[in-house]
């Protein structure tokens, strides 16, 4: 006899649905965790731009103490000059003139340095001319009023931080990163799938019908034609199904307990990174208060005494060093601010500012 047949196996009611919510879920992990790494590579690119923006201010502050120092070095000259001077001046400010060359040299090598990172980071030839790169103007703005006038503490104590927060509320934060983050997100999907997974083991031990139907040729006889249905028997039901539910319930609690200390560690991860943007803040805001205005009014004071012969030369250099620190300052802390904010807002996965 010659058979032909076709047979369609029909899953308990409940399986087909539990394996497609498993997979989908699966699916939906791995598209979330595609997410993550975007978030990443957009707060790499942020910070390697930043830095760039770093050191091309960094490079403007040594532009303009150069002119600075090259002023000095003439008036020391000239006062030297006149026999109202001293050699030891004119040295002390070439000194200091050569010194910054050599921050100018070790700063370019950073650019280049910084420039090759981002390059890299946005899939860019290396190479290829980067324009002067800047923090844009609504992070500055975050960051720290434009007049020191404007400029105010939570308290007067000293240490307090700048008020004004730019930021969401730390609540507010964490409760955006448990539903923005994109990782947090793909633990749950995978604890979803996990958990079909296990609700699909236990319905492991009910049957699933096949059916089949079949033609026979037989020469010399009548042809057959048949029908079967058959049923599974679970006889290894105690060895196999069960062995694979505890097996699946002890994953399905790993995982949620994975979950529990990601959240915690989200929620610290928060709470050191909002640390961190709003220390760069007060930092920022203690410059334009006080240290940037004081001691650029201290070196045209010292200029100023200088000239009539009030005070020596090297009180006034350190005058002026005073006021290329207090400068570079601003634009680190304004860097750590600017790269703090991408670090935060790629941990909550969305936008953190009010």
């Amino acid at each position: 006899m010659q058979m032909i047949g076709i047979s369609q196996t029909f899953p308990y009611r409940g399986k087909l649905s539990l394996a497609t919510h498993a997979v989908r879920n699966e699916v939906s992990a791995a598209e979330l965790e595609l997410a993550a790494v975007k978030l990443d590579v957009v707060a790499q690119i942020k910070r390697e731009y930043f830095t760039l923006a770093y050191v091309d201010d960094a490079l403007a502050v040594v532009a303009r103490t150069q002119g600075v120092l090259t002023a000095l070095v003439a008036a020391s000259e000239v006062r030297y000059t006149a026999g109202n001077g001293h050699q030891a001046d004119i040295l002390r400010a070439r000194t200091e003139l050569a010194r910054l060359g050599e921050q100018a040299s070790d700063l370019l090598e950073q650019r280049r340095t910084a420039a090759a990172r981002l390059d890299a980071a946005i899939g860019q030839d290396a190479g290829l001319p980067l324009g002067r790169a800047t923090v844009p103007s609504p992070i500055v703005r975050a960051a720290v009023a434009d007049s020191a006038v404007r400029v105010r503490f939570v308290s007067a104590a000293l240490g307090a931080r700048a008020a004004d927060s730019p930021l969401l509320s730390l609540d507010s934060l964490e409760a955006l990163a448990e539903v923005g983050n994109p990782m947090l997100r793909a633990h749950q999907a995978r604890i979803a799938a996990q958990a079909a997974r296990v609700e699909l083991a236990r319905k492991g031990y009910l049957p699933d019908v096949a059916i089949m139907l079949s033609y026979g040729y037989r020469a010399g006889f009548a042809d057959m034609v048949s029908a079967t249905i058959s049923l599974p028997i679970a006889i290894q039901k105690g060895r196999k199904q069960d062995a694979e539910v505890a097996g699946g319930m002890a994953e399905l609690a790993a995982l949620e307990a994975e979950h529990r200390s990601a959240v915690h560690e989200l929620r610290s991860t928060i709470a050191r990174q909002t640390s961190d943007v709003e220390l760069a803040r007060t930092q920022l805001a203690l410059s334009v208060r006080a240290i940037l205005p004081q001691s650029r009014a201290a070196f045209e004071s010292a200029t100023s005494e200088y000239q009539v012969g009030r005070l020596d030369f090297d009180a006034l250099m350190d005058a002026q060093a005073s006021v290329y620190n207090a400068e570079t300052a601003y634009y680190r802390s304004l860097t750590a601010f600017a790269i703090g904010l991408a670090e935060l807002e790629r941990t909550v996965g969305t936008g953190v500012l009010r």
